[in-house]
């Protein structure tokens, strides 16, 4: 079976563009302190569920080689609404670095909180891992 240049040339830019703007995880689980191994250029995507219409999730971050985003998409009436995350790590990044992440109902904190703590891959060991 013979593959033509217009299909490998659009799949190999694909690979290659990839590999160039750093890795993409969506292996955050909410609500569980956990720990995350990443380096320059990576970007951690994941979503959380807000609940009632006044529920909210917040982060705090004071790393500036870190970035964190929220999106907040809201549910029709009662429905619950999603939160989608991205955490960007910067180039220079020697961490560690913690975010921190809480859910607010009305302005004030809930009990629903929970921290992503990123700590930097080092060397070829990181490629294997």
């Amino acid at each position: 079976m013979r593959l033509s240049i217009a299909v490998l040339v659009p799949a190999l830019v694909a690979l290659l563009a990839g590999c160039a703007f750093g890795h993409r995880f969506w292996a955050v689980k909410p609500g569980v302190d956990q720990v995350l191994r990443v380096q320059s250029g990576d970007r951690v995507y994941f979503e959380m569920e807000e609940g009632a219409a006044d529920c909210t999730w917040d982060f705090t971050c004071d790393d500036p080689d870190v970035t964190v985003a929220i999106e907040h998409e809201r549910g029709d009436g009662a429905a619950a609404g999603i939160a989608k995350v991205m955490i960007r790590v910067h180039r220079g990044y020697d961490g560690p670095s913690t975010v921190t992440f809480v859910q607010r109902q009305r302005g004030k904190a809930t009990d629903k909180g929970f921290t992503v703590t990123l700590f930097r891959r080092t060397g070829d060991a990181a490629f294997w891992r």
